[in-house]
């Protein structure tokens, strides 16, 4: 049986392996020498070793040697063997291919021609028209060379040689990890490296690179008198990452220098130097480390510049200690326990924004532990909030601490249903401004019937209790400090829920309705003004909680009285995956409640209609809206639109959002005369194969508005390169960040890495 085919050995087989094994026994005994002596590697490469000459070499024990071929001749007079057709020589993981190959017992060199491929144990791949190599393979001269790395990736020269199994050197090289054009492989990649001299270190897993020029498209546009990159075996590696050099209004002319030092496996870490013309330097690190029981992550940066901000003398402009430190923490106590941090705090509104680090308005800490077991879970934590929104005025409280926990039953264990649990400690202190400290359990029940008709009914039953403790609270009267007081309240809910859907089905297509209708039954509470309302300042009623239980958000406010609920929801669905459905209902309260926003639509008994249309009829198609109606006059009340229409080729996109008479204080009955109103929208064409352009503006429509932000991007991306053109225009008017124009564009480099260009910027006025 042959080793290679597996196939039984013809008569002539069996002829052309007793040559063979003539062959394998002299190349185990002797020497071997490449043609050509190496040389030191390129500049910048470690010196590769000189090759001993045939008489200092030792005596090897060299691994079995497998050879077919269609045809083997043994030259006794030459010392020469020759195997033709359709040959393959392969030895400890070494393979060559080639339509002859030869051996020389005198010189002890095999030579190879013709469709040549040598391959690697590690998966490296070599071609060439003629090859001269050692018996190990580990010296060897390539003519007309090409190599496939690992990750596909292409190197190409003139010649190459192979020093000691380590080094592969490339004489006038090309590199590139795009594909070649299927229809024109003569044309040039998309990028590639042209080099005098290319050496592949397969030990250190390094590329070094002399007289180097990147090409685009064939056009150089760098030249680099010599640098290296790790090869595509290596999944990381200390090193310089690709400068960022720029201008804008904020920071001037400026330069970011990046430095990523891979400690060990499990951990690393990052420097980041940001000199400026406007404000000096800024220093930056980031740190993550891996645990057997979790994961650490720290991140910051820090300046000594100035800190332009608003005052009542008009902007000041002090020289202050500016930074920004972020912290992530996740830590498995045991298989149900584990304990965690999340730190974010920064020392002025505008660091993140000015620093390019983060667009992040609302800033949140915390440390807390958590247990996991079965349907439970708890959790104790400390929380801490930074508003980074220029306005607001109100000091942000800290959770001393926020407690809770969590338990579900089994379904169908409780009368057919199942049983909840919910409890909550929370302790918000302010350095100033009320305290209040509060501790609640919720207990539930919900049951699922489903009768013969196909009608579904569900069941819902909770009782709540809270107790409150509230400090520095001030009278309402005379604005004077309030005693400390105590508060508890006892609030039974229940709501029952029929839905009757009906269904058809018509060819691809099925068809549904469904009507709702839901009773809700509560103790008719009003809410007290003297207890805080910390989670429940913004309501926003629609579609999505029309039948909860509560329509508030939080729990500072009950959601008290009986009330009906009923809609209708209405869907086709086609089998292909597209579908449009419509949901349009109301709720009606039997007693009159005005601790809801007049605003709100819940102000009154009978409700605003809410609804919602979705349009998904096909991939080119999708369409949301969302309503809110007056129930008497039909005045509209919400309008919230979303949608994206046609192919990849001209897609249109947009957003409307409208609240008429936005109400921003929850459980009081002022009105108010500002209306929210808001649309943005954008376009993007893949007019050809690897080209896209997209502009999307963004104009809020309210009195007093105006534009927002607009932007027009052009991409260009393939299999190993992208470019991006990008052009901004941002009108936010913020103290200490200038608004106006900027232009740039984004290079990246499969395997090499991104490139921004400076940006060019303007004032807008």
């Amino acid at each position: 049986m042959s080793p290679l085919t597996g196939q039984p050995p013809t008569a002539a087989a069996r002829r052309r392996a007793a040559i063979a094994a003539t062959l394998i026994a002299g190349l185990l005994c002797s020497t071997a020498l490449a043609q050509q002596q190496p040389t030191a590697p390129a500049t910048g490469a470690p010196a590769a070793p000189q090759a001993a000459p045939p008489q200092a070499s030792p005596k090897k024990e060299q691994p079995p040697v497998l050879l077919e071929a269609d045809q083997v001749d043994t030259d006794n007079d030459l010392g020469i063997t020759t195997a033709t057709g359709n040959v393959q020589l392969s030895q400890g993981g070494h393979v060559v291919l080639a339509d002859t190959i030869s051996y020389s017992e005198r010189s002890n060199v095999i030579t190879a021609s013709g469709h040549v491929v040598m391959i690697q144990p590690d998966g490296e791949v070599m071609f060439g028209d003629y090859a001269e190599l050692t018996e190990d393979q580990k010296q060897a001269f390539v003519d007309q060379s090409r190599m496939l790395l690992q990750d596909n990736s292409r190197l190409a020269g003139y010649q190459a040689e192979r020093i000691d199994g380590r080094y592969t050197r490339v004489t006038r090289g090309t590199y590139s990890p795009c594909k070649l054009c299927e229809d024109d492989p003569t044309r040039p990649p998309t990028w590639q490296i042209r080099a005098k001299q290319v050496t592949h270190d397969n030990t250190s897993h390094d590329i070094y690179f002399r007289d180097a020029t990147i090409e685009v498209a064939g056009v150089p546009i760098t030249y680099l008198p010599a640098f290296s990159m790790p090869d595509p075996t290596v999944d990381r590696r200390s090193g310089f990452l690709t400068p960022t050099i720029g201008y804008n209004t904020n920071l001037g002319m400026f330069a970011r220098v990046k430095y990523y030092y891979d400690i060990s496996p499990d951990k690393d870490l990052l420097f980041d130097l940001l000199p400026s013309a406007n404000d000096g330097l800024l220093l930056g690190t980031k740190y993550r480390q891996r645990f057997t029981n979790g994961y650490l992550e720290l991140q910051g940066a820090a300046t000594y510049t100035q800190n332009p901000q608003a005052s009542s003398t008009g902007t000041i402009s002090p020289t202050e200690l500016r930074g920004w430190v972020q912290g992530i923490g996740r830590f498995d106590i045991d298989d149900s326990w584990r304990w965690g941090f999340d730190l974010n705090r920064v020392t002025d509104n505008n660091f993140l924004l000015r620093y390019n680090y983060s667009a992040e308005q609302l800033l949140t800490s915390r440390l807390y532990t958590e247990h996991f077991a079965g349907r439970d879970y708890f959790n104790a934590g400390i929380y801490g909030f930074q508003d980074l929104r220029p306005s607001n005025t109100l000091e942000e409280p800290v959770a001393l601490p926020l407690i809770t926990y969590s338990a579900l039953g089994e379904p169908g264990d409780t009368l057919g249903g199942r049983w909840s649990f919910d409890a909550q400690y929370l302790d918000l202190w302010r350095e100033q401004g009320v305290r209040s400290r509060r501790a609640s359990q919720v207990s539930g029940w919900q049951g699922d019937y489903t009768n013969s008709l196909g009608m579904v009914t569900t069941v819902n039953a909770l009782l709540r209790t809270d107790a409150y403790a509230i400090g520095n609270l001030k009278d309402a009267a005379n604005g004077g400090p309030r005693d400390d007081f105590t508060r508890v309240r006892i609030f039974p809910q229940g709501q029952i829920m029929t839905r009757l859907p009906f269904v058809r089905e018509d060819g691809t297509v099925s068809e549904m309705i469904e009507p709702i209708v839901a009773f809700t039954a509560a103790p008719n509470y009003h809410n007290s003004r003297d207890l805080p309302n910390e989670d429940s300042e913004d309501i926003e009623f629609d579609s999505t909680n029309l039948f909860r239980l509560s329509r508030y958000p939080g729990v500072d406010l009950l959601d008290g009285g009986q009330r009906v609920t009923y809609g209708v929801r209405a869907g086709v669905y086609g089998n292909g995956g597209g579908s449009s459905t419509l949901f349009f209902g109301q709720s009606y309260r039997l007693q009159h409640n005005t601790d809801f926003a007049v605003n709100s639509g819940l102000y009154s008994r009978q409700s605003d209609y809410v609804g919602r249309l979705e349009l998904t009829p096909s991939p080119w198609m999708d369409i949301s809206y969302g309503f809110r109606l007056d129930p008497t006059s039909g005045a509209q009340r919400m309008h919230d639109f979303t949608g994206s229409f046609g192919p990849s080729i001209f897609r249109v996109s947009g957003s409307y959002l409208y609240i008429n008479k936005l109400e921003l204080q929850n459980g009081t009955t002022a009105d108010t005369t500002a209306n929210l109103q808001e649309v943005s929208g954008g376009v993007t064409s893949s007019f050809l194969k690897y080209y896209t352009v997209g502009l999307s503006t963004r104009y809020n429509l309210a009195e007093g508005g105006g534009p927002v932000s607009t932007s027009l991007t052009t991409t260009y991306q393939d299999d190993c390169y992208t470019f991006s053109l990008i052009m901004e225009r941002d009108y936010a008017q913020r103290v200490g960040l200038a608004s106006g124009n900027r232009i740039y564009f984004r290079m990246i480099f499969n395997k090499l890495g991104t490139f921004v260009s400076p940006a060019f910027t303007g004032t807008s006025h």
